[in-house]
């Protein structure tokens, strides 16, 4: 009898042993395939979602609103259908982006837009389509490395490629620069 209680209470303390070592997932190189797994859960889901930021002085500064979004907390990402953003500079000057798909890395503040990219000057009405944009949130910029086509009225610019700094409402298109300018009608 003291021999069976000896090794059950050896085999107890061999499982309480291995216990304190071993923590599914803890290990990244542990199992890979648990991460990857992980990875791929997002932690809250939202239908209808917006969000203000404002700035130090109390202005609103930016709108970030989509149809759905899913947050990833383990890479600190949100993934975003039919996404629109609003970047306003405090002088009653203001863009809209809107887009099918996008990614918001939230340390970074870099949103990425996919699909039927808009890019919206409200003041002078100008347009901007792409398929793919980069906006940076943080400092208000915006990059694309496909091709680009700006409308306003009938001109339009296209270029497979731009920069552009919202603050100061200026694009550089680059390289292969083609553009129709359509004077206006008085």
């Amino acid at each position: 009898m003291q021999k069976t209680v000896l090794q059950l209470l050896l085999a107890i303390a061999a499982l309480l042993a291995a216990g304190l070592y071993w923590t599914p997932g803890a290990d990244p190189s542990a199992d890979p395939a648990v991460m990857k797994r992980q990875m791929a859960l997002a932690q809250t889901y939202l239908e209808e979602t917006r969000s203000w930021e404002y700035s130090d002085s109390g202005e609103l500064s930016q709108i970030l609103e989509a149809q759905r979004a899913e947050f990833f907390k383990r890479r600190n990402v949100s993934e975003l259908e039919q996404p629109r953003f609003y970047s306003h500079d405090g002088n009653d000057r203001s863009w809209s982006a809107s887009a099918e798909w996008g990614r918001y890395r939230h340390a970074a503040g870099i949103l990425n837009l996919q699909d039927s990219v808009v890019l919206h000057n409200d003041q002078t009405g100008g347009t901007l389509e792409s398929a793919a944009m980069t906006l940076n949130v943080n400092n208000n910029t915006a990059r694309s490395k496909v091709p680009v086509t700006i409308t306003q009225g009938d001109s339009n610019i296209r270029a497979d490629g731009m920069v552009a700094d919202l603050n100061r409402e200026r694009i550089v298109m680059s390289p292969n620069v083609e553009s129709i300018y359509v004077q206006a009608q008085p």
